[in-house]
């Protein structure tokens, strides 16, 4: 399978960051609704207000530039 050719979503993660964020209900697997506050983003006149915290599972691919493979596994957020 070439690499990014198997799905049609996008998600853009940092790894560096702990928290992230979807627009979409139907990306968690749990969630607890409550009134989490507003969040800063790198783009300063982008703050989000929160009022969904929960999981969600990612599965994506993974590719080894050295081996030209792809894998893909699911990632827990």
């Amino acid at each position: 399978m070439p690499h990014g050719s198997f799905y049609k979503d996008k998600w853009f993660l940092d790894s560096d960051i702990s928290v992230h964020f979807t627009p979409f209900e139907f990306d968690f697997i749990n969630m607890t609704p409550g009134n989490y506050g507003w969040i800063k983003t790198a783009k300063l006149k982008a703050s989000l207000f929160i009022v969904i915290s929960g999981t969600v599972m990612i599965e994506h691919e993974i590719f080894d530039p050295e081996k030209e493979i792809t894998k893909v596994t699911v990632s827990k957020l």
